[in-house]
């Protein structure tokens, strides 16, 4: 039997913020584990250009579920200086899964 949900697709998903700094990215995922906000990373690579020119290093963008958008701002917060190393989107998320 199939519920009235099933059919129901949610996209929720937000980019929320990205770095680009590996010890600001482990201390963020720690932040966020603590305060049990449910997230994934995305990694963006920077173009050939953008590479070649001003040196640019991949960016990590945190996806999370809009629903926990103001625990992980009070968890941002919480970071100290380390959030001035945050560029903050809040966008919604372009993830798409192709099947």
């Amino acid at each position: 039997m199939e519920s009235e949900y099933s059919k129901v697709k949610v996209n929720n998903e937000m980019d929320f913020c990205s770095v680009t700094d590996i010890d600001v990215k482990a201390a963020l995922e720690k932040a966020f584990m603590k305060a049990r906000v449910s997230y994934f990373l995305r990694w963006e690579k920077p173009g050939f250009f953008a590479k070649l020119f001003s040196g640019s290093k991949p960016s990590i963008v945190f996806c999370i579920n809009s629903a926990q958008i103001e625990t992980a701002e009070e968890v941002v917060k919480s970071l100290g200086e380390m959030e001035a190393d945050l560029k903050m989107l809040r966008t919604k998320s372009n993830n798409r899964v192709g099947f």
